[in-house]
């Protein structure tokens, strides 16, 4: 049985998934063979994260002795100093606009933590049909900053392209319907001119890069 703790949209959509693909899922965590904690991280003004109710509800799963699968937006060596040998961080890729779809057919999932796991865990990741990629806790929780970089740059780069195409008199959305189907960019580019800035999901994972001096 899966139990998913939290309340966020995140949580109802990868329940609602769990069960359209065939798991058996239970709502007290006390009857759970693998507890999902997919509670959305609060965000501060300017992208910094608050982990206090994360924590809280880690510690609240740890107190059964289920399977802990972690898929909150956390910055890479958070599940590592929980300290704790039986969780595992699954990195979460919903977005708004078509959270349900992509919760029932992810395009692949990021699975970071200890070699072995459950068989109810490795059921369920096995009923989705999708690529499994096993990594190390850092680097499930850093393959989500990942994600939503590349997003944002395609966002700056849709803000710079629409401002050429309107110097030569160019419409931007008929050219990015040839930018859609060039293979090598795709229909699901982010290609609308707008702030990224005002997404907290990507204004966090930029806040937890910016501070960081790498030469």
């Amino acid at each position: 049985m899966i139990c998913f703790l939290g309340t966020s949209h995140a949580a109802q959509h990868l329940k609602a998934a769990a069960i359209k693909r065939g798991n058996k899922v239970c709502e007290k965590p006390e009857n759970a063979s693998v507890i999902f904690i997919s509670e959305d991280t609060p965000t501060e003004e300017g992208g910094k994260r608050d982990l206090r109710p994360i924590r809280e509800l880690v510690a609240q799963a740890a107190s059964y002795s289920a399977q802990m699968v972690l898929t909150s937006q956390v910055p890479p060596g958070f599940t590592r100093s929980l300290g704790l040998a039986n969780i595992y961080h699954q990195a979460e890729t919903l977005r708004i606009k078509d959270a349900e779809e992509r919760a029932f057919s992810p395009d692949y999932i990021a699975v970071g933590g200890p070699i072995g796991i459950c068989r109810e865990y490795a059921e369920y990741l096995i009923s989705f049909h999708c690529p499994v990629i096993r990594m190390t806790w850092e680097e499930a929780e850093f393959s989500k900053i990942a994600v939503n970089m590349a997003l944002a740059s395609q966002v700056d780069y849709a803000n710079h392209m629409s401002r050429y195409a309107e110097h030569f008199g160019a419409n931007w959305e008929t050219v990015c319907k040839s930018l859609r189907l060039d293979k090598r960019i795709g229909p699901e580019a982010y290609l609308t001119p707008g702030r990224w800035q005002d997404s907290k999901h990507l204004l966090r994972d930029f806040f937890t890069l910016e501070g960081i001096s790498i030469s």
